[in-house]
Protein backbone atom coordinates (compact mmCIF):
# COMPACT_ATOMS: atom_id res chain seq x y z
CA UNK A 1 0.00 0.00 0.00
CA UNK A 2 1.57 3.33 -1.27
CA UNK A 3 1.53 5.87 2.06
CA UNK A 4 -0.99 8.67 2.01
CA UNK A 5 -0.28 12.21 2.39
CA UNK A 6 -2.77 14.53 4.29
CA UNK A 7 -2.82 17.88 5.33
CA UNK A 8 -5.09 19.47 8.26
CA UNK A 9 -7.76 22.34 6.47
CA UNK A 10 -5.88 25.08 8.80
CA UNK A 11 -2.77 24.33 7.96
CA UNK A 12 -3.58 24.13 4.24
CA UNK A 13 -4.94 27.61 4.37
CA UNK A 14 -2.59 29.32 6.08
CA UNK A 15 0.65 27.40 4.30
CA UNK A 16 -1.05 28.92 0.98
CA UNK A 17 -1.89 32.15 2.62
CA UNK A 18 2.05 32.51 3.39
CA UNK A 19 3.22 31.64 -0.20
CA UNK A 20 1.09 35.03 -1.05
CA UNK A 21 2.18 36.77 1.32
CA UNK A 22 6.66 35.73 1.33
CA UNK A 23 6.96 34.74 -2.81
CA UNK A 24 9.47 32.62 -4.25
CA UNK A 25 10.48 35.97 -6.37
CA UNK A 26 11.61 37.09 -3.05
CA UNK A 27 13.69 33.77 -2.17
CA UNK A 28 10.99 32.67 0.65
CA UNK A 29 9.62 29.00 0.54
CA UNK A 30 6.74 27.42 2.63
CA UNK A 31 8.07 23.81 4.05
CA UNK A 32 5.58 21.30 5.43
CA UNK A 33 6.67 18.11 7.19
CA UNK A 34 5.92 15.01 5.74
CA UNK A 35 6.38 13.46 9.43
CA UNK A 36 3.45 13.72 11.91
CA UNK A 37 5.89 13.31 14.71
CA UNK A 38 8.00 16.54 14.51
CA UNK A 39 7.23 17.93 17.89
CA UNK A 40 5.02 20.44 17.67
CA UNK A 41 6.03 22.11 13.77
CA UNK A 42 3.62 22.01 11.77
CA UNK A 43 4.70 24.74 8.94
CA UNK A 44 8.42 26.13 8.50
CA UNK A 45 9.25 28.94 5.99
CA UNK A 46 12.65 29.14 3.93
CA UNK A 47 14.01 32.18 3.06
CA UNK A 48 17.38 31.76 0.87
CA UNK A 49 20.03 34.44 0.52
CA UNK A 50 21.94 35.07 -2.37
CA UNK A 51 25.23 34.42 -0.71
CA UNK A 52 24.62 30.50 -0.04
CA UNK A 53 22.81 31.05 3.32
CA UNK A 54 19.37 29.66 4.28
CA UNK A 55 17.73 30.96 7.24
CA UNK A 56 14.43 28.97 8.81
CA UNK A 57 11.41 29.95 10.96
CA UNK A 58 9.32 27.27 12.37
CA UNK A 59 5.38 27.52 13.23
CA UNK A 60 3.15 26.13 14.70
CA UNK A 61 -0.92 25.79 14.02
CA UNK A 62 -3.54 25.61 16.89
CA UNK A 63 -7.19 25.89 15.41
CA UNK A 64 -10.70 26.29 17.09
CA UNK A 65 -13.83 26.23 15.57
CA UNK A 66 -15.67 29.30 15.76
CA UNK A 67 -19.09 29.68 17.53
CA UNK A 68 -22.00 32.13 17.63
CA UNK A 69 -22.78 32.88 21.08
CA UNK A 70 -26.51 33.00 21.98
CA UNK A 71 -28.36 36.20 22.03
CA UNK A 72 -27.68 38.08 25.19
CA UNK A 73 -30.62 38.22 27.82
CA UNK A 74 -29.87 41.63 28.84
CA UNK A 75 -29.42 44.48 26.04
CA UNK A 76 -26.60 46.33 28.15
CA UNK A 77 -24.36 42.71 27.93
CA UNK A 78 -21.90 42.92 24.62
CA UNK A 79 -21.32 39.45 22.78
CA UNK A 80 -19.63 39.51 20.16
CA UNK A 81 -20.75 37.64 16.79
CA UNK A 82 -18.10 35.01 16.80
CA UNK A 83 -16.23 33.25 19.55
CA UNK A 84 -13.30 30.91 19.37
CA UNK A 85 -11.67 28.27 22.17
CA UNK A 86 -8.36 26.75 22.64
CA UNK A 87 -7.16 24.46 24.84
CA UNK A 88 -4.29 25.97 26.95
CA UNK A 89 -1.24 24.16 26.05
CA UNK A 90 2.67 23.84 26.53
CA UNK A 91 4.33 26.18 24.08
CA UNK A 92 7.62 24.05 22.96
CA UNK A 93 10.79 25.79 22.97
CA UNK A 94 11.66 24.09 19.19
CA UNK A 95 8.45 26.61 17.40
CA UNK A 96 9.45 30.24 16.34
CA UNK A 97 5.61 31.38 16.07
CA UNK A 98 2.14 30.14 17.21
CA UNK A 99 -0.95 30.93 14.73
CA UNK A 100 -4.52 30.95 16.45
CA UNK A 101 -6.71 30.07 13.46
CA UNK A 102 -10.58 30.65 13.70
CA UNK A 103 -12.31 29.82 10.90
CA UNK A 104 -15.78 30.56 10.49
CA UNK A 105 -19.13 30.85 8.02
CA UNK A 106 -19.91 34.93 7.45
CA UNK A 107 -23.44 33.47 6.88
CA UNK A 108 -24.24 30.61 8.78
CA UNK A 109 -27.99 30.81 7.87
CA UNK A 110 -27.27 30.94 4.44
CA UNK A 111 -28.77 27.99 2.24
CA UNK A 112 -27.48 27.85 -0.94
CA UNK A 113 -24.79 25.82 -2.11
CA UNK A 114 -21.50 27.49 -0.70
CA UNK A 115 -17.59 26.93 -2.12
CA UNK A 116 -14.11 26.70 -0.34
CA UNK A 117 -13.25 30.11 -0.65
CA UNK A 118 -16.67 31.42 0.78
CA UNK A 119 -15.46 30.04 4.82
CA UNK A 120 -13.34 32.82 6.07
CA UNK A 121 -10.15 33.02 9.28
CA UNK A 122 -9.67 35.04 11.87
CA UNK A 123 -5.43 34.47 12.46
CA UNK A 124 -3.41 35.93 15.06
CA UNK A 125 0.55 35.59 15.15
CA UNK A 126 2.51 35.07 18.32
CA UNK A 127 6.33 34.43 18.66
CA UNK A 128 7.67 31.92 21.03
CA UNK A 129 7.93 34.97 23.67
CA UNK A 130 4.57 36.59 23.43
CA UNK A 131 2.85 33.00 23.51
CA UNK A 132 4.62 31.75 26.80
CA UNK A 133 3.44 35.27 28.53
CA UNK A 134 0.11 34.96 26.96
CA UNK A 135 -0.33 30.86 28.46
CA UNK A 136 0.88 31.97 31.82
CA UNK A 137 -1.50 35.13 31.77
CA UNK A 138 -4.19 32.51 31.02
CA UNK A 139 -6.31 32.96 34.10
CA UNK A 140 -9.76 32.33 35.90
CA UNK A 141 -11.22 35.09 37.90
CA UNK A 142 -9.67 33.37 40.77
CA UNK A 143 -6.46 33.43 39.71
CA UNK A 144 -5.72 29.83 39.04
CA UNK A 145 -4.74 28.38 35.47
CA UNK A 146 -7.30 28.53 33.09
CA UNK A 147 -7.48 25.37 31.02
CA UNK A 148 -9.06 27.35 27.78
CA UNK A 149 -8.62 30.59 26.14
CA UNK A 150 -10.90 32.30 23.60
CA UNK A 151 -11.57 35.38 21.66
CA UNK A 152 -14.33 37.02 20.38
CA UNK A 153 -14.99 39.13 17.39
CA UNK A 154 -17.72 40.88 14.86
CA UNK A 155 -15.24 41.46 12.09
CA UNK A 156 -11.78 39.72 11.42
CA UNK A 157 -10.37 43.00 11.92
CA UNK A 158 -10.57 43.88 15.40
CA UNK A 159 -10.51 40.43 17.39
CA UNK A 160 -10.83 40.69 21.45
CA UNK A 161 -9.40 38.36 24.23
CA UNK A 162 -13.20 36.60 26.38
CA UNK A 163 -11.88 33.68 27.93
CA UNK A 164 -8.69 33.58 29.95
CA UNK A 165 -8.13 36.75 31.10
CA UNK A 166 -8.38 37.31 35.37
CA UNK A 167 -9.80 40.63 34.88
CA UNK A 168 -12.70 40.36 31.78
CA UNK A 169 -10.97 43.27 30.54
CA UNK A 170 -11.55 42.15 26.39
CA UNK A 171 -8.47 43.08 25.71
CA UNK A 172 -7.54 43.85 22.03
CA UNK A 173 -4.99 41.61 20.21
CA UNK A 174 -6.02 43.02 17.02
CA UNK A 175 -1.91 43.82 16.42
CA UNK A 176 -1.90 40.15 16.32
CA UNK A 177 -3.74 39.51 13.66
CA UNK A 178 -1.79 37.35 11.19
CA UNK A 179 -1.83 40.53 8.02
CA UNK A 180 -0.29 42.86 10.49
CA UNK A 181 2.26 40.67 11.83
CA UNK A 182 3.69 39.10 8.40
CA UNK A 183 6.68 41.47 9.13
CA UNK A 184 7.93 39.35 11.77
CA UNK A 185 8.56 36.36 10.13
CA UNK A 186 10.49 38.45 7.34
CA UNK A 187 12.02 40.09 10.09
CA UNK A 188 13.25 36.94 11.79
CA UNK A 189 14.37 35.72 8.68
CA UNK A 190 16.98 38.48 7.96
CA UNK A 191 18.49 38.06 11.01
Amino acid sequence: MDPVFTLQWPEFILANRLQKKLTKKNGYSVLIPLSRQEKGIDLAVLKKEKVRKTHVVTLQIKASRTYRPDPPKRKETKRFSYHTWFNRFNVPKEVDFFLLVGIYAPDSGRTKRVTKRWYRDCTLLFNNGEMRAFIKNCLTVKGKPDKMFGFGFDNPSQVFQVRGDKHRESRDFSDHLLDKRIGEIKKLLSS
